[in-house]
């Protein structure tokens, strides 16, 4: 563990965590919480079809490193065959909303936009 960086104010302090702050800038999270947060609950296929140059591969770790930070949910129903969904929390709304607003800011401090957040 780091050490706090102020010398003499060390409850201005924060710890938080590095992977959870890691996954929100990965690609695709802020573009899978979005859409589940417009759908409600969504599967797989269905995720995928919703976001643009989204592989498989990619989708599958995303979901489980999401679902492992708890900002998503995996809900399995156990009919025939059985189908299994992925809805937000309301921790993943938190997050969501929180990258909305940060770039919202940086927006206003720079008209110059080149990208799109996904």
């Amino acid at each position: 563990m780091e050490e706090c960086c102020f010398r003499e104010d060390q409850e201005l302090c924060i710890f938080y965590s590095s992977r959870l702050l890691e996954l929100i800038m990965k690609k695709y999270t802020y573009a899978i919480l979005v859409v589940l947060d417009k759908y409600g609950k969504l599967r797989f296929n269905e995720i995928q079809r919703k976001i643009l140059g989204l592989t498989q591969r990619t989708l599958s770790i995303r979901l489980k490193e999401l679902e492992k930070v708890k900002l998503i949910k995996r809900v399995v129903e156990p009919s025939e065959p059985v189908k299994v969904y992925y809805t937000i929390t309301t921790e993943g709304k938190a997050v969501k909303n929180a990258m909305q607003i940060l770039v919202s800011l940086a927006n206003l401090l720079d008209n110059n936009k080149d990208a799109y957040l996904c």
